[in-house]
């Protein structure tokens, strides 16, 4: 890059400037998904809202291009770039919680774990991922599941306001009043918006839940199917039960395990999951009360630089036809020797399709996300992982909300192509994401104004 460039950039954040000859750089530019070695020509870590907009403006005026990097979880690879210039807000993770108003202030670079943490002194949560470093940023602007989706809706619903940081150089306050179209577009939409580098949320009393893990051997799948929809079948809007098809126990074998977590106080919805997933020889079971703060820590880590290939599809029903074929895909994929397949099932419904402001989330009508992740660590299985991903997704084809067998969640899609598609957006949205794009980012600061990003930022 250009030395007087990088010398903008360092006044605007002085010490915080990283090339590739520093020895930060290669820590810095690493990503969750190992498939991606991007190679930002800078990397900038500002401390706060003031030397974010420095650097904006820089970079502006020198013409180059920006992405925002939060927790850099996502699995296109979009927190990073090559050339351009990185803005890592991993400095700024404060979190400030009102108990009386029951909202918390979180600053771009915080993650789950540090909300999570925060809100639960005080006995309160909010829908959040259920990887604690997942990037609370990336997660809400692209909409948000997690273990209170039903009860309370999409992470993005639970937005009541955002601080951001255009490409104009603007400081903007947005919500429903003061800017509607860019308060609508940031819940599903807000990747390569801006930089917004504090979220206002709405807070629950959300302290104590019953959940944990129901593990079964593989050969009993068809029977705990069947127990999954008895138990989601009209289930009240504090229960979620992920489904999983994963490498489990130790050794890790072929499984299903049933994750679940109820937020409510009927001890008879208690006793119901109990019987209910009484339906097959068990091979584990750590379900009972515990803290929701130990339910979000439950299903650990996943480590940084592993391969992924992701693909997800939104889905009306789950017919036995479905459940079999996926058990039987499932049986096709990868177990050991670095390599760990799973299918992911979720049920949506409750809260989520009752959004206030449903901004430009496609799948709030489904009944269930199915996320196929492959996971490995030799570069030789590139081809046939993606390979073994895609079949679930053309599996679900038939029960797909609209035709598409993925990218519907875009936090979940590894193709940054599949966040173009034609029609993944109404056509009037996506009409309205050009418009704000134009006003608010004349001269592409976090890329050309297109009708969609061609690659999300804060990931």
């Amino acid at each position: 890059m250009n030395p007087a460039v990088v010398k903008l950039l360092e006044e605007a954040c002085p010490q915080r400037v990283v090339t590739a000859e520093d020895p930060r750089y290669d820590p810095l530019r690493r990503l969750f998904n190992g498939m991606h070695d991007h190679r930002p020509a800078v990397i900038c870590t500002p401390a706060d809202s003031a030397e974010i907009t420095a650097l904006v403006l820089a970079a502006r005026e020198a013409g180059t291009t920006v992405t925002v990097r939060g927790g850099g979880h996502n699995v296109a690879g979009a927190g990073s770039n090559d050339g351009g210039v990185v803005l890592d807000l991993r400095l700024m993770r404060g979190v400030t919680v009102d108990p009386v108003r029951s909202v918390a202030r979180v600053q771009g670079g915080a993650t789950w774990d540090d909300i999570d943490a925060a809100a639960a002194r005080y006995g309160l949560a909010t829908t959040g991922g259920t990887v604690g470093s997942t990037g609370v940023a990336g997660l809400t602007l692209g909409g948000g599941i997690g273990y209170l989706t039903r009860s309370l809706g999409l992470a993005c619903d639970r937005v009541e306001s955002y601080r951001m940081v255009t490409g104009d150089g603007m400081r903007r306050q947005v919500d429903a009043e003061r800017d509607p179209e860019l308060n609508s577009l940031l819940r599903g939409s807000g990747h390569g918006l801006g930089v917004v580098d504090e979220f206002t949320f709405a807070l629950a009393p959300v302290s104590q839940v019953y959940g944990g893990r129901f593990a079964y051997p593989l050969p009993h799948a068809a029977r705990v199917m069947e127990a999954f929809a008895e138990l989601m079948d009209d289930a009240p809007a504090e229960l979620t039960c992920q489904l999983m098809l994963e490498p489990w126990g130790d050794p890790a074998a072929r499984s299903v395990v049933a994750n679940i977590c109820y937020s409510g106080t009927d001890e008879k919805a208690v006793r119901r999951i109990e019987r209910i997933m009484a339906c097959a020889p068990l091979t584990g079971m750590d379900f009972g009360p515990r803290s929701y703060l130990s339910m979000q820590a439950s299903l650990g880590e996943t480590d940084f630089g592993l391969r992924h290939y992701w693909t997800t599809s939104s889905i009306t029903a789950l017919p036995v036809e479905l459940a079999d074929g996926l058990v039987d895909h499932y049986m096709r994929g990868g177990c050991g020797d670095g390599v760990e397949d799973t299918v992911l099932i979720t049920p949506l419904g409750g809260a989520v399709p009752d959004a206030e402001v449903p901004g430009t989330i496609t799948f709030r009508d489904a009944a269930f996300t199915v996320l196929a992740m492959a996971i490995w660590r030799d570069p030789a299985q590139d081809a046939a992982r993606r390979d073994w991903a895609r079949g679930v997704s053309r599996l679900c084809r038939p029960w797909s909300l609209r035709g598409e067998g993925h990218a519907d969640y875009v936090n979940y899609a590894s193709d940054p192509a599949d966040l173009n598609r034609p029609g993944r957006i109404a056509e009037g949205t996506a009409r309205s994401l050009l418009d704000v794009r134009r006003r608010l980012d004349p001269d592409g600061v976090f890329g050309p104004a297109s009708p969609l990003p061609s690659a999300p930022a804060h990931a």
